[in-house]
């Protein structure tokens, strides 16, 4: 009982984060490393770990959820990305980075960096890429989740987000499905390399983990659940939430140099700013309305 008094912060955290895991790219480490390292006090090699292990099984249900409910899931690209993401996640054990201020801060720039991606009009961002340059950017983004997961214990489905959503112009809710998936073998994939390396997990993610992993197994199938019932707007406006929230937790909670709180304060003022542009002609301009929904339909 004393044990399970000791880690009703865990399960509430990872309440919160399955149900992230489920519905949106961010997977559950966007919540559980965040909150553990800025919160609960957490070393960031420990939050890593938890976040790998803890996804192993929270984003694994949320794939059954869907496979069970014969949601659309792009197992080939799941495949293809998946050569390029072990690598990532190797090169990610072979160049660590010990320094645990330095991911906590990285972690909430690349959020950002995606936050400033999702809010700009995405009919301007997609790419026409010839059949040689996508398969090009798809390896390079797929092996870069795969190394910022190995860092940051996740990341490997918000890039193969971008690169569906953000540059081929693929529908949020579609693809979303196949990212949890794409997030939930990278997770075992790097549970796997910890034991491989001969490693031990520390008596807080055993003991995290063992009382997190009935809530996410059944918070990320529920998320799941929703994300079938949401718009791809409201979709995409609680990642963007989520991401403002953490990156404000780190301003506010981390001792960072003068530099990186200009910079962090930066990106987080052009997300506001951009927010502000986009809600008027989103509240007034009804003549968009049309093209949303050929976007829907298509």
């Amino acid at each position: 009982m004393t044990a399970l008094l000791s880690s009703w912060e865990t399960g509430l955290t990872m309440l919160f984060g399955s149900f992230v895991a489920g519905s949106t790219p961010l997977g559950g480490g966007a919540v559980a490393f965040p909150v553990f390292t800025k919160v609960l006090q957490v070393s960031a090699a420990e939050a890593r770990v938890f976040s790998l292990f803890i996804q192993s099984v929270g984003m694994t249900f949320a794939t059954l959820y869907f496979i069970s409910q014969r949601v659309f899931i792009d197992w080939a690209v799941i495949a293809r990305g998946m050569l390029y993401a072990v690598l990532g996640q190797l090169c990610a054990v072979a160049f660590s980075v010990t320094d645990g201020l330095l991911l906590k801060y990285a972690f909430s720039c690349f959020l950002l960096l995606v936050a400033i991606l999702l809010i700009h009009d995405k009919r301007n961002l997609v790419i026409n890429l010839n059949d040689r340059k996508r398969r090009y950017t798809f390896s390079l983004l797929t092996f870069l989740g795969g190394m910022i997961t190995g860092y940051l214990g996740s990341g490997a489905d918000t890039l193969l987000f971008f690169y569906f959503v953000l540059l081929l112009g693929s529908q949020a809710r579609q693809m979303i499905p196949t990212t949890v998936t794409f997030m939930a073998l990278n997770a075992q994939l790097g549970a796997v390399l910890f034991f491989v390396l001969d490693q031990q997990p520390s008596e807080f993610v055993v003991k995290s983990w063992f009382f997190a992993a009935p809530v996410v197994a059944l918070g990320a199938p529920l998320g799941g659940y929703i994300l079938t019932k949401l718009q791809p707007s409201h979709i995409l406006s609680f990642v963007i939430v989520v991401i403002i929230v953490e990156s404000v937790s780190t301003l506010l909670l981390l001792p960072l140099h003068p530099i990186k709180v200009i910079l962090l304060s930066s990106l987080l003022i052009y997300v506001a700013v951009i927010l502000l542009l986009k809600l008027k002609p989103t509240q007034v301009n009804k003549r968009d309305m049309p093209v949303v929904c050929e976007e829907q339909n298509g």
